[in-house]
């Protein structure tokens, strides 16, 4: 091998080595929630939990899980759930009544049809975004799908904290978002994670009194069902 040639190599080596050595960081930090009484003024909110909080700037594969959306005493469980894109989503009907899950969303639209206690509906989400999900046949019935990048994300417990683990060492828009009948907007900032390190962040969400007024899936007013306990629809 010639002078220049080794040099080449040498020069290759040194340029990659830091890339070989650098592992993933982590971001941890809390969510401030201050809730918009009726009278205008900000209050600090005490339970802050159920907001996600993730990154972009990367994409991954989704896993391979299937993550579970349920309904159960007529609601959705978890209220809000964040996936990969990619990843598939089963919607299952653990009540004793009869469900239709859908979204109007710009992000993503889709209808389940009507589910029978016991049946199930799986649906892949592709894009990123916010979705609402609602039941058809019961208007109280409110959740959220949020579809992210990568797997750095994480939904925050009742002190608002929360942990992102194994971020690539970078500079990323760090995003916060909470279940959107809640009338919060999305809080952003920017974190920058260095590797084998844990980086330090808040977030703050306003949020109004909770709203869950919205439409059927036909986009008209809901009017009053009977609940489906029966062998027939």
């Amino acid at each position: 091998m010639g002078s220049r040639s080794l040099k080449s190599l040498l020069l290759a080596l040194l340029l990659a080595a830091p890339l070989a050595s650098a592992e993933p960081g982590s971001v941890q930090g809390e969510v401030r929630i201050s809730v918009i009484g009726a009278d205008g003024e900000p209050r600090p909110k005490e339970d802050r939990s159920g907001v996600v909080v993730y990154l972009t700037g990367y994409t991954e594969e989704p896993p391979a899980e299937v993550a579970l959306m349920s309904q159960a005493n007529k609601a959705f469980s978890p209220g809000v759930l964040p996936i990969v894109a990619g990843q598939k989503v089963e919607f299952l009907n653990k009540d004793v009544v009869l469900h239709n899950v859908f979204s109007r969303s710009v992000a993503r639209k889709f209808d389940a049809g009507k589910n029978r206690p016991g049946e199930k509906y799986v649906e892949t989400f592709k894009k990123t975004g916010i979705i609402d999900v609602y039941c058809d046949i019961h208007e109280q019935m409110v959740a959220t799908l949020v579809v992210v990048p990568n797997r750095a994300f994480a939904v925050t417990d009742g002190d608002g904290r929360f942990v992102l683990r194994g971020v690539p060492p970078g500079r990323y828009p760090l995003f916060a978002v909470h279940r959107r009948d809640q009338q919060s907007d999305i809080a952003r900032t920017e974190v920058v994670v260095e590797a084998g390190r844990a980086s330090t962040a808040t977030l703050t969400l306003v949020e109004t009194r909770p709203d869950d007024t919205h439409l059927d899936k036909r986009g008209k007013k809901y009017t009053p069902r009977p609940d489906y306990t029966g062998p027939d629809r």
